[in-house]
């Protein structure tokens, strides 16, 4: 008996151990897909002309500290980039890109407002991000990213989505609640 017990324990500790490492690289994937996706974005002229490339996450910060290693000496779009933590909305500052990691729905439709207001790229792991007006969804199964764009949210907030991210994405196009 004290054997199956043992077991039964070491199989939890396998367990949450891949999880814990699956979550951890899909972090790590997650905060290199946000410098690329940048990269087959056209920005408006007036994102264009500034000195650097503003990465914002809303809400609870997914990345642990990631973003800012991986883009402290590598640049978005040849721009230093700048990461900013944001708790609510209003702590938003201006930037190019915004990733969305609200609890409700509601918070997370208030930024998708806000967002399209200012003509900001939105990425967001939550389900349904680009059915319900984000940009950019983007997910794992087994290690394999699955990206969903809205191109009428895209356009709406006045960016062009070029052909190659668009070519390995499951692209959504027409009205959107």
């Amino acid at each position: 008996m004290a054997l199956n017990v043992r077991g039964l324990l070491g199989l939890a500790m396998l367990l949450f151990t891949a999880q814990a490492w699956g979550s951890d690289t899909e972090q790590r994937l997650m905060a290199v897909y946000l410098g690329r996706f940048a990269e087959y974005v056209q920005f408006p002229p007036v994102r264009q002309e500034q000195a650097e490339f503003v990465i914002a996450v809303l809400g609870p910060d997914p990345f642990g500290g990631q973003l800012q290693v991986l883009y402290k000496e590598r640049p978005i779009n040849k721009k230093k980039v700048r990461i900013v933590q944001a708790a609510s909305l209003q702590d938003v500052p201006p930037c190019d890109l915004l990733y969305v990691n609200l609890l409700t729905q509601a918070a997370r439709d208030a930024a998708l407002v806000f967002a399209a207001q200012h003509q900001i790229l939105t990425v967001s792991n939550a389900r349904g991000f680009a059915a319900r007006g984000g940009i950019i969804q983007i997910g794992f199964v087994e290690q394999q990213a699955r990206i969903t764009i809205n191109h009428t949210a895209a356009v709406r907030n006045g960016l062009q989505i070029r052909a190659p991210l668009l070519s390995i994405a499951t692209v959504l196009q027409g009205e959107q609640p």
